[in-house]
């Protein structure tokens, strides 16, 4: 093959490729075919600021062999049919995946950075090709071959579907996914199975506090311990004791209600010195004054400064149950700290549930019900293993996220082919950027000469080559 490029007129960028040898293997049992004709073809190429051409110079052969009577020697680069390069489709699906432009501006990138104008069907096209080119299956072997033996499970809602995704949160990758019309028990097993065909067999699941998960985990894998997501079960605790603390806020706020109403009308300039000089709140103001810092009664306090704690002394003067509330939240954090033992925690949960001060809260009770016998004993399996362990099922709720962001440009996606078809691109290209994935397994292009930072498809595992 010989590459020559000159500047042809109106600074259009003219790159001669040829492959016209007297002889060529066939590309499918590998006998040497002679040479009949050559074709000239001219496809559009990338310059950047400029336009660029290919001239490309082909062979065609007759090959003496049963399985194909002609074929066309390849050219890296320059696809077999079409009007534009494969560097061209590479950037459109960069821009698509990587990028996660909308449609119209990869149109505006194209014609601002190239000055190549592309219609939306190619544009699409390019995102069909993109998706012929990687391989599904090798990316679940590296994520067998890199698993933790610990996995986050959970579901993401995008209208009538139901995305459920299985990530590692150790090696930080999505190990799996499952697009479902509805989420319930059966579609929940069938994934669990998928996820045990593939050869995944966890030590430890993460999951929130759904029913799904309850008996379904410990009938396909034996064994299998089950962490229940703290951050869930803080949340609802949190969510209890604030509307503990609403109800007194209410109180408070009902009592400024109280006395003769004032006549309307602007108070006298009299009345406005006498309130400025009295040193307490009324009612309302009290119950103004808590509600705008109802959130010190949930935060930890390692996180509180000495303004935070002067704020809360007054709280607890205006009302000194409030004090009750904060104490709750705070026991129950330092049920779950870490380094400590399984045992340790388990003593400070009978010490904290026994408080008689908590049990005269209708509410606090409800919310100490979160953290019943059977529970519990799922919220504390990461104090069995480490510093490192996982506690939480963040990893995925980010994974999820990163997936609104990805259908947010692309309102268009709306199919379970289309969609299935962005997901795999996107943790493909996900793979190629992760620490542990080794570039000496990629298929390279060596005579594809590629601009830096657009190496996503076409230097991954390309099927064609």
């Amino acid at each position: 093959m010989r590459y020559t490029s000159y500047i042809g007129p109106c600074g259009v960028r003219v790159e001669h490729r040829s492959n016209a040898r007297k002889y060529h293997p066939c590309p499918k049992c590998g006998k040497k075919g002679r040479r009949v004709r050559i074709v000239e073809r001219t496809i559009t190429h990338i310059a950047p600021g400029q336009k660029a051409l290919i001239e490309a110079r082909m062979g065609v052969y007759r090959c003496g062999c049963a399985c194909c009577k002609y074929f066309q020697a390849e050219i890296a680069g320059v696809p077999p049919k079409g009007l534009y390069s494969l560097e061209i489709r590479n950037v459109v699906a960069n821009s698509l995946i990587r990028d996660r432009l909308p449609t119209r501006k990869v149109q505006a990138r194209m014609l601002e950075d190239y000055q190549i104008k592309l219609s939306l069907g190619f544009i699409y096209d390019c995102f069909t090709w993109a998706f012929e080119q990687i391989n599904s299956q090798e990316r679940r072997r590296w994520c067998l071959e890199n698993f933790s033996g610990v996995l986050c499970i959970d579901e993401v809602h995008d209208g009538k579907r139901v995305i459920l995704y299985a990530t590692d949160p150790l090696s930080d990758f999505t190990v799996h996914f499952a697009i479902n019309c509805v989420n319930d028990q059966d579609h929940m097993n069938a994934f669990l199975e998928e996820l045990k065909s593939l050869g995944f067999h966890p030590q430890v699941v993460i999951t929130d506090g759904s029913p799904l998960y309850k008996d379904a985990l410990v009938e396909i894998w034996k064994g299998v311990q089950h962490q229940l997501c703290l951050f869930h079960v803080f949340k609802e605790v949190n969510s209890l004791v604030l509307d503990a603390f609403r109800k007194i806020r209410n109180r408070i706020k009902r009592q400024g209600n109280k006395g003769c109403k004032r006549k309307p009308g602007r108070p006298s300039h009299a009345a406005k010195q006498q309130r400025q000089r009295r040193a307490t709140m009324s009612k309302k103001e009290q119950a103004a004054f808590l509600w705008d810092h109802q959130y010190l009664i949930v935060r930890k306090s390692q996180s509180l400064t000495q303004e935070d704690w002067k704020i809360l002394d007054q709280m607890y003067q205006i009302a000194p149950e409030i004090r009750t509330l904060r104490e709750f939240t705070q026991g129950f954090y330092r049920i779950f700290e870490r380094g400590l033992t399984p045992a340790q925690a388990a003593a400070r949960r009978r010490h904290f549930v026994n408080r008689k001060e908590f049990q005269a809260n209708p509410i606090l009770v409800k919310a100490m019900g979160k953290i019943r016998k059977e529970r519990f004993k799922k919220m504390i399996v990461f104090m069995r293993h480490g510093q490192d362990a996982q506690r939480t099922s963040n990893h995925v709720e980010r994974n999820n996220r990163s997936f609104r962001m990805l259908q947010k440009t692309r309102y268009k996606r709306r199919t379970d082919r289309t969609i299935r078809m962005a997901i795999e691109l996107d943790l493909f290209e996900r793979m190629l950027q992760h620490p542990l994935f080794k570039p000496s397994n990629v298929i390279e292009l060596s005579d594809y000469r590629k601009p830096p930072g657009d190496r996503f498809l076409l230097a991954a595992c390309v099927n064609n080559e």
